[in-house]
């Protein structure tokens, strides 16, 4: 482990005072000891399966950058799974305070594969160890003043086949927090003190009337949790000098000014979570004609559409590459190995067998998915064990269903449960060559 104590430019003077006074997310070192926070975006098994065709070991000195990354979140995480692999991971930001509640917390887990970096992204290009084959940014882009030189300095020490874990803020599901932001402003009209500012925040949070959007499906406890019980959540939510969100649309056009490729978005677990299949319009579309005329618009045009309608998507977690083609790992590919990543199928054999051939429900996290499973998909699925390959799993169904069935059927069967699991994010591949990756349980912060 090292450190590396790089004078960060004078970029973004606002933001980068506000993080050292109030580093985000708010995290004690000593919680180390009992729990590790799980940025599931990075796991390994959904960065393989995503970003490299299920084919990526992680070995011969693969290459992470932990572009802003705060008090080490992804950092940690990262670090933690990469413990025993030829890799090493590169944490850059501009906070002094977070850096060092992001190095304590590696410290009690005795990590020893980060390198620290004091300095901005926009000057990545001077540490030695790039290119990247990962760049890791979440939430951070859309604090810049512009996002734009941002993203090109990531691009610029991005390896040829490397990929990028992006998140930015998703604009129609963060409608309730400008609204909010506006109302700050208009408190804290003139006011400068960053102390004072705060109060009146917190006044304004405890006085807020049911009929305030942020309370609506909420109500006043979740505000005390996540803004009177933080103040370094309630001055990145509410009092942030620098923020701005994306739609879908205008997501597409920021990768493609620096030549990125939208890979696929992926389930971001914030408060609510969002999903995959939340990008899907005909999650909600019944209508045959309206469904017959959205499927042929291009698919970006589609994922707006399904954003607007669902107004829940308040974060956009997504992968990119300078190319997308042939990054996500194919079913069609009969030596991948299915395997549940932060998901245990428990009884989904049986919910499976007593639902075939009818529609079932699947639940997840708050969250339900409606497909109809075939007559073999419940002997499949029960197959899975993390080790054998989809044509092992084929072979023991053909072998012990006696009546003949025919791979196309077995395929059908299959890709009937495996696309609404894998728009949750819980059912991956990895090629056969590729061993098992390590997982951690889940345990919420007490």
């Amino acid at each position: 482990m090292s450190d590396q104590n790089g004078t960060p430019s004078n970029y973004a003077p606002k933001v980068r005072a506000q993080y050292e006074k109030y580093p985000f997310p708010l995290r004690d070192p000593r919680d180390e000891a009992n729990r590790l926070v799980i940025a599931e975006e990075d796991s390994l098994g959904k960065l393989n399966h995503f970003c490299f065709g299920g084919r990526q070991s992680f070995e011969d000195g693969f290459r992470v950058l932990v572009a802003g990354g705060g008090t080490g979140d992804h950092t940690i995480f990262l670090a933690e799974q990469l413990r025993d692999y030829d890799a090493s991971v590169t944490y850059v930001d501009i906070s002094r305070s977070s850096l060092e509640i992001a190095r304590d917390r590696a410290r009690v887990r005795n990590l020893n594969n980060i390198e620290w970096h004091h300095r901005s992204i926009l000057d990545v290009s001077s540490i030695d160890v790039a290119p990247f084959d990962l760049i890791s940014c979440t939430g951070v882009l859309h604090h810049l003043p512009e996002p734009e030189r941002g993203l090109e300095a990531l691009r610029g020490v991005l390896a040829p086949e490397g990929a990028m874990s992006l998140m930015l803020y998703g604009r129609t599901g963060r409608l309730a927090t400008y609204a909010a932001q506006e109302l700050m402003r208009l408190v804290n009209d003139g006011v400068e003190d960053p102390r004072l500012r705060t109060q009146h925040a917190r006044g304004i949070v405890e006085g807020l009337p049911e009929t305030n959007w942020l309370l609506r499906g909420t109500g006043p406890d979740r505000a005390m949790n996540e803004f009177l019980d933080d103040e370094s959540n309630l001055n990145d939510v509410l009092l942030h000098e620098q923020d701005r969100a994306y739609s879908v649309l205008e997501l597409y056009e920021f990768l493609a000014e620096a030549k990125l490729e939208l890979i696929e978005f992926t389930s971001f677990h914030n408060d609510p979570p969002t999903f995959r299949y939340m990008y899907d319009p005909m999650v909600w579309i019944t209508d045959p004609a309206l469904q017959s005329h959205v499927s042929k618009l291009p698919r970006p045009q589609q994922q707006a559409i399904a954003e607007a309608m669902s107004c829940v998507i308040t974060c956009h977690g997504f992968y990119a590459a300078p190319k997308a083609a042939d990054r996500i790992a194919s079913p069609n590919d009969l030596d991948m190995i299915p395997f549940f990543v932060y998901f245990h199928p428990g009884n989904l054999a049986e919910h499976f067998r007593g639902a075939a051939g009818r529609k079932c429900g699947l639940n997840y996290r708050g969250s339900t998915v409606q497909f109809e499973v075939g007559k073999y998909s419940a002997d499949l699925v029960a197959a899975i064990d993390g080790s054998r390959t989809i044509s092992e799993i084929f072979d023991i169904v053909h072998r012990t269903s006696g009546d003949g069935v025919a791979l196309t059927e077995l395929r059908q069967d299959f890709m009937a449960f495996y696309e609404p699991l894998n728009s949750f994010d819980v059912l991956l591949l990895r090629h056969r060559s590729i061993s098992p990756f390590p997982e951690f349980e889940i345990k919420v912060a007490t």
